[in-house]
């Protein structure tokens, strides 16, 4: 079982003693509890305290999730933090949503591949989430979700438009993106080699944050180091915990660990 967080304090505080220091981290299941849909879904307000402190006493606070940034920037409401959406493929710069390269070129196929797949809006529960650059399939409103995971993963095996894309798969959800790469990892290096941190704290609950872990741990970024925390509820993928350094279990705990951490950088 990977250690839990608040046993190793002593070791996270030696570990902030070289700045800079950055924060990165998921949004929903990490600092917003898990809601029925995505829109009712809201950030805590003690981790939006948190986070703006946090945002005042580091050199980066960022939130990288796969919504889309402008979705992003509605819920938290702040100039200080850097927003990644659409799982790296979307970044807001300059007061305007800025779409990586690649982007454009496949929105198309993944108007295609929701399309193909429309005959699954028949079962109750399901939503479609079109994001432009990504698209993301919820089933966690059906009454039987193994089943319809499975209807989804064999609509979209015969979907000629989702053979062009990257199909993963999420908590209660299946997302389809362009086969690029580009990831929430990708976008984590990305940010570490921008404000040329040393250290860094990264904190996700899903499968999609696993690649950010795995990234930090990389070695691409030369003279940095990345601490890796799981957030660990009844829906978190094995493979979460597994790539973690420590855990946090759910929203609760991350409210409590950003306090800690607003403190201890802000005496340092």
């Amino acid at each position: 079982m990977m250690p839990h967080l608040f046993d190793h304090l002593d070791s996270v505080q030696r570990f902030l003693s070289l700045p800079p220091l950055g924060l990165i981290s998921d949004i929903d299941g990490t600092i917003s509890r898990t809601a029925p849909t995505p829109a009712q879904a809201q950030v805590s307000p003690v981790c939006q305290h948190h986070l703006a402190l946090l945002a005042k006493r580091l050199k980066l606070v960022a939130l990288v999730s796969g919504r889309p940034v402008v979705q992003m920037r509605q819920m938290l409401e702040s100039e200080a933090i850097v927003y990644i959406g659409n799982h790296g493929f979307e970044r807001w710069a300059g007061g305007q949503v800025e779409p990586h390269g690649d982007v454009r070129r496949y929105r198309a196929l993944i108007d295609a591949a929701l399309e193909d797949l429309r005959p699954l809006l028949a079962i109750e529960g399901i939503l479609f989430d079109n994001k432009g650059a990504t698209a993301t399939i919820h089933y966690r409103l059906v009454q039987d979700r193994e089943a319809a995971k499975e209807q989804i993963l064999a609509a979209l095996a015969k979907s000629p438009a989702a053979k062009g894309l990257l199909v993963s798969r999420g908590k209660m959800a299946i997302e389809l993106r362009p086969p690029v790469a580009v990831s929430k990892g990708s976008a984590t290096l990305d940010l570490i080699r921008d404000y040329d941190l040393r250290r860094a704290i990264y904190l996700g609950d899903d499968l999609t944050d696993v690649e950010a872990f795995r990234a930090i741990h990389s070695g691409e970024a030369p003279n940095f180091k990345g601490l890796a925390i799981g957030v660990i509820d009844e829906e978190a993928a094995p493979e979460v915990e597994a790539e973690a350094d420590f855990t946090l279990n759910g929203v609760d705990q991350v409210e409590q660990f950003l306090g800690w951490l607003a403190e201890a950088v802000g005496s340092a």
